[in-house]
């Protein structure tokens, strides 16, 4: 399996440094977006991390099953619409512009929770949320990315019944390995990140 990993890797070095940079990208773009936002918006995003935190806080539980249940039907309807993109015209674009628009939203969702809290509660507070779950999921979307524009790209190539019946058993292959990922991936949002939260919530 570390072999198949490794070749894996090897053979899309150059697909993933980019995939890197784009998300990087939106990183950059999402953190520079909040930080140059105008007081009444970072004012109401404060309030309105301030509010969740104090009523997780009052909480102080956490609702595994009905979290559980939303994080993989989100991340079902994510497969589902990078799969649509891989079989469309538009696809490959939008492949990269997904993976820069989660790295906008990790980069806002960061800078929003450093302004509200100061920046190292705000920091370690966002990690204990994002670090674990993103190690895995984002690297996923990387690989299901380059699966489906590979899959597009063989079957421009060669449309014999053949190659296209290879291809699309390869990205479905391809899309339960992702799939198993991301519930893996849910599973700790679920039971370790947010627990983790919960205790960092305390001091913030």
């Amino acid at each position: 399996m570390r072999k198949i990993i490794q070749r894996h890797i090897k053979e899309n070095i150059k697909e993933y440094i980019i995939f890197a940079l784009i998300f990087i990208i939106g990183l950059f773009v999402g953190t520079m977006v909040l930080n140059n936002s105008d007081d009444a918006q970072k004012l109401e995003i404060s309030d309105y991390l301030t509010n969740f935190t104090t009523q997780l806080k009052e909480q102080n539980s956490i609702n595994y099953s009905k979290m559980i249940f939303e994080l993989i039907t989100k991340n079902i309807k994510l497969l589902m619409f990078m799969t649509f993109l891989s079989v469309s015209i538009i696809g490959i674009p939008a492949l990269y512009f997904n993976v820069g628009y989660k790295g906008f939203n990790i980069g806002y969702t960061i800078a929003a929770l450093s302004a509200t809290f100061g920046f190292s509660k705000g920091l370690i507070f966002s990690l204990s949320l994002l670090l674990l779950s993103k190690m895995i999921e984002i690297p996923t979307i990387f690989f299901l990315s380059i699966s489906g524009i590979k899959m597009y790209k063989n079957i421009i190539k060669d449309r014999s019944k053949e190659n296209i019946k290879y291809a699309v058993t390869r990205y479905i292959i391809n899309i339960v390995i992702a799939f198993i990922l991301l519930v893996f991936s849910a599973l700790i949002e679920t039971y370790l990140s947010s627990n983790l939260s919960l205790i960092i919530i305390k001091y913030l």
